[in-house]
């Protein structure tokens, strides 16, 4: 009778054992879980990315730095090129691109540099002067032209060209632009001088004026 009470008491003492085993397992699986969850949370919780945007700056224009060459052609014949200075400018841009500014010419400062075109006898003075003219630029009453750049996409910039007075839309192609610690850009625009009302034919029948002026762009800026 002891023998099989004694054998009882210890089939219960291992039941309670077992119970408590299993109990304290759940309890450990409850708690690992709710630690590997809130691990999980906090793993996939994402962090604030930094902005690569360049904010938008301007440009002072470098008018010793930058440079406007201009060119026109007696069709079939010979043509003339030279410089003109730049008064003053503004360039704006932000992430690479152009978007914004004026460039004003001075008018008053054209400067051929055909030199073979000239001779003591027709200086380059007298061409210089008959461009001042109202045949061409009328300068007195125009001292200034300009470009305001209103778009850039790819290598195109487009922009309203004044001249005379007369604004029209006109594009330059675009060879290079940076805004690496300033700005530095190329391009050439060819505008069709009949829409600015230069309007001067030559004298001599078979020579004829084209109506494409060139304009190549050297500009360099800095804030």
């Amino acid at each position: 009778m002891y023998i099989h009470l004694s054998i009882i008491i210890q089939e219960e003492i291992m039941k309670f054992n077992r119970f408590n085993i299993l109990g304290l397992a759940v309890l450990v699986t409850v708690f690992m879980s709710a630690c590997g969850g809130g691990a999980k949370e906090q793993s996939t919780t994402e962090e604030p990315t930094e902005s690569t945007e360049v904010a938008a700056a301007d440009y002072a224009v470098d008018s010793e730095a930058s440079t406007v060459a201009w060119k026109g052609e007696v069709a079939g014949v010979y043509g003339h090129n030279g410089v003109i200075d730049i008064k003053e400018g503004t360039i704006s841009g932000a992430d690479g691109k152009i978007t914004g500014g004026t460039i004003v010419i001075d008018m008053t400062t054209i400067q051929p540099l055909d030199s073979a075109s000239y001779s003591e006898e027709h200086p380059a003075s007298d061409l210089v002067g008959h461009l001042s003219t109202g045949d061409f630029f009328l300068v007195e009453e125009f001292p200034t032209a300009s470009f305001t750049i209103k778009s850039h996409e790819g290598d195109k910039l487009v922009g309203d060209l004044t001249v005379r007075g007369i604004t029209n839309e006109e594009t330059v192609d675009l060879s290079s632009v940076s805004f690496d610690g300033g700005f530095s850009g190329s391009g050439v625009l060819v505008f069709d001088r009949q829409k600015y009302d230069v309007k001067w034919e030559h004298y001599v029948e078979d020579y004829v004026l084209s109506d494409d002026i060139e304009i190549k762009l050297e500009i360099v800026a800095s804030k």
